[in-house]
């Protein structure tokens, strides 16, 4: 099997495991990268008084996962550019109102590629946390992610692991055909 089609299949089943619960867009494009898949998960939670009538509160949560697929050498400067592209974008699916509370932003980027220790270093320290409105809108945390299939591997930084633990027991459980 080619690389090519190793990552596609990966990617492929990937975004078939995002399908239970998130909205999956396939075939996308933020700036100038190509999204394989886009996935968007939202909740919103509410507590009433008595009857729906009186809304004590209500809250929003959501995630959302970018994708991209690098075919040639993983550098650091793919990893920024992609996060910046994110970054550039993401305000489009954040909502605008006072009940927003949390938005989770995963970055991921599938390779089949030897990577040096710096790039490794880069994804494993980079987490952006940012307050909108100073808190009174929420929050949004933003990580990097890189899956590599060359030896079955997830670099996230510790705070993001527990939003890539079904992605690394699918790695670990089932493997990707080779």
């Amino acid at each position: 099997m080619t690389k090519t089609s190793k990552i596609s299949t990966f990617v492929n089943e990937l975004a078939n495991k995002y399908t239970a619960l998130f909205d999956v867009y396939r075939d996308e494009k933020l700036d100038e990268f190509s999204l394989p898949f886009m996935a968007i998960y939202k909740r919103r939670d509410e507590r009433y008084m008595l009857s729906k009538k009186i809304k004590v509160y209500g809250v929003e949560n959501q995630q959302l996962v970018f994708t991209s697929v690098c075919q040639e050498k993983i550098t650091s400067n793919y990893i920024k550019e992609f996060q910046k592209a994110i970054k550039a974008n993401m305000f489009e699916y954040i909502p605008e109102d006072d009940e927003h509370m949390s938005t989770i932003i995963l970055g991921i980027t599938v390779i089949d590629q030897e990577i040096d220790e710096k790039t490794v270093k880069e994804v494993k320290r980079f987490r952006k946390l940012k307050f909108l409105k100073f808190g009174f809108h929420g929050w949004l945390e933003m990580y990097a992610v890189l899956i590599n299939l060359k030896d079955n591997s997830v670099y996230v930084h510790p705070k993001g692991k527990p939003f890539v633990k079904s992605i690394e027991k699918m790695l670990k459980g089932e493997g990707v055909k080779s």
